[in-house]
């Protein structure tokens, strides 16, 4: 029997589903060298805050888990610590995980500058040549897709799962090269020059290679990837994703794009991209004149 009691239950039980908040789990910043967490972290935080009104409140929290990237990969997977994590894509992601393909930098991730040793800069402002540059061994994470574009595209590519090894391998001579993204590079090596001023940053000429960083979820989370779609989609709409770009300090240098059209020195095909991907499609991706 229905009675004041029973429907008092059910009032207090509708009020704490409407005020109940989701939480997204991403990783920790891999070390300080980490300078585009922020950006991702920061950008993931306002796709959901586009869907309050339709999904309710979520916010994302850091899990106090370090994970590399192969890492981080297999907890997705198997839904264990986080639920959302940003990648390179390839064509193993995207049959493995949930791709929301949306590229998260309107498809810049593709132009690679060079940290280098800072004692070096001379000689690749002087080159003339830059095929020549595949010469160079080159570090590369040991599970990131673009590990195989450069080596596929005749790079010698040597790999570490440690992030942070990789700047200590180029200062040790254990590489001559770390190809990074353009929004990425400048801040990695603000962060390591803390410490030494061994390595640089260089951006004359660039490699360039078609390359989406997407938000990827456990293949069962299929409403959180829905929201999370749905607020880049809206964030699109009404501007505020570029304009998020434009002001964000880890891609506010990349504008205007017209800068980097003249610096491409080395174009690669990338086999780990899905023919289907959009790459021609100016709603996802900022193409430099």
């Amino acid at each position: 029997m229905f009675n004041w009691i029973t429907g008092l239950c059910l009032f207090f039980f509708m009020l704490s589903k409407s005020f109940a908040v989701e939480v997204v789990r991403i990783i920790e910043p891999q070390s300080e060298q980490d300078a585009s967490h922020h950006y991702f972290a920061q950008l993931l935080q306002i796709s959901l805050d586009h869907t309050e009104k339709k999904y309710g409140q979520a916010y994302v929290e850091t899990t106090g888990y370090v994970l590399e990237q192969g890492r981080a990969e297999r907890a997705l997977t198997f839904g264990q610590h986080i639920d959302v994590y940003w990648m390179g894509t390839s064509l193993q992601r995207e049959q493995s995980l949930k791709a929301i393909r949306i590229p998260l930098l309107k498809g810049l991730l593709g132009y690679r500058g060079l940290i280098i040793r800072e004692h070096d800069r001379p000689y690749y402002q002087k080159a003339d040549n830059w095929g020549q540059l595949t010469r160079h061994p080159a570090c590369q994470g040991m599970h990131w897709p673009d590990s195989d574009v450069l080596q596929k595209g005749a790079f010698r590519v040597v790999r570490s799962a440690r992030y942070t090894a990789m700047f200590s391998m180029l200062a040790n001579h254990r590489c001559d090269i770390f190809p990074r993204g353009i929004h990425e590079g400048p801040g990695e090596v603000a962060a390591y020059s803390k410490d030494s001023e061994a390595l640089g940053w260089f951006d004359d000429w660039l490699i360039y290679y078609p390359f989406p960083m997407y938000f990827f979820t456990n293949k069962d989370s299929v409403r959180l990837a829905e929201r999370i779609a749905e607020g880049l989609e809206l964030m699109i709409d009404d501007g505020s994703f570029e304009q998020f770009m434009k002001q964000h300090p880890v891609t506010r240098h990349l504008f205007p794009l017209n800068q980097w059209s003249d610096r491409v020195a080395i174009k690669l095909a990338n086999p780990e991209l899905p023919k289907d991907t959009p790459v021609t499609n100016t709603r996802y991706w900022l193409v430099p004149e």
